[in-house]
């Protein structure tokens, strides 16, 4: 078996057809079926079910492919690291990021990084945590930004943490008067006392969500009223209106002019946090540029 015919069988797979596989690999569909046919006589076992629809892998074919995948990602590091040992300064960063967190933190970033490596392009991935997980694992992406907590990221994950972001609870100007806040600690709001207030909150997917969720739960709140909407942009606004209260991260509120603009409180005594940071496959060798990328990640928001 060669590099070609391990990239061959591994597109197979991920695109369950031998058909689209071709598409993407440039090649005619009876060609790639013919070179399949070969790996199969080579290895002595059949690695795709032709007879199922979609095309499945048999175990054989898993353990190829899971084996194919290994080998592919040690030649591509040995090729980066050789490359960068010659000095060489041309390539692709293929980066993901959260939608609404692509535009708070790239635009500086990018800008530094294209004074340094005019010739690397960085190609950007917009999904949620869960589909950038997904694509980093199928080998689609070199680094993607997170907030979600190390733990739960998948084994095989390595990240370096960029900065620490300020969670609030955010509501309209009147909204918060002093009788909901913890006794003896007026600036912090007591979530038990907003109870029958609506709540807005990001749908299921989004690590906010998640962290909202967890929030109400430590405090065993059923919110009276649930609004789902899709940004945190969208949240700070109704918020800010008088529609419900919300829970943002501190980069919703700086893109639409910052804390003095909004009613912006604590909802524990100990100021909530989460931690963005920049995580990779393990198996990954970073090369110059994408270390230079991390480093300016940390040195943009290293004072948030």
């Amino acid at each position: 078996m060669d590099f070609r015919e391990l990239t061959y069988v591994t597109m197979v797979a991920e695109c369950k057809s031998v058909t689209a596989a071709a598409k993407k690999l440039y090649i005619s569909q009876p060609s790639l079926s013919q070179i399949l046919s070969k790996v199969e006589q080579d290895v002595g076992v059949k690695l795709f079910d032709r007879n199922a629809s979609p095309i499945t892998l048999t175990y054989a074919g898993e353990k190829y492919v899971e084996t194919a995948r290994k080998i592919l990602s040690l030649n591509k590091n040995l090729r980066r690291e050789l490359m960068d040992i010659c000095q060489g300064v041309k390539g692709k960063i293929r980066l993901g990021a959260p939608t609404e967190r692509v535009g708070y933190m790239l635009p500086s970033v990018l800008k530094r990084f294209r004074e340094q490596y005019p010739l690397v392009e960085v190609i950007i991935f917009e999904a949620h945590t869960d589909e950038l997980i997904e694509l980093m694992e199928k080998g689609k992406l070199d680094l993607f930004i997170s907030a979600r907590r190390t733990e739960e990221l998948p084994l095989g994950m390595k990240t370096e943490l960029i900065y620490r972001e300020p969670l609030f609870l955010l509501a309209a100007p009147g909204a918060i008067t002093r009788e909901l806040y913890l006794e003896g600690d007026e600036g912090t709001v007591d979530l038990t006392k907003l109870r029958k207030m609506p709540v807005i909150l990001l749908k299921k997917g989004q690590e906010i969500r998640k962290r909202a969720d967890a929030i109400l739960k430590k405090h065993k709140i059923v919110p009276a009223q649930v609004i789902e909407i899709s940004s945190c942009i969208s949240a700070v606004q109704l918020a800010d209106g008088g529609v419900g209260y919300t829970f943002v991260p501190q980069r919703a509120v700086d893109v639409l002019g910052g804390r003095d603009k909004f009613c912006c409180y604590r909802f524990s005594r100990k100021e909530e946090r989460w931690e963005v940071h920049v995580a990779w496959r393990e198996d990954a060798y970073l090369d110059r540029s994408e270390r230079c990328l991390i480093d300016l990640m940390k040195e943009v928001f290293r004072d948030k």
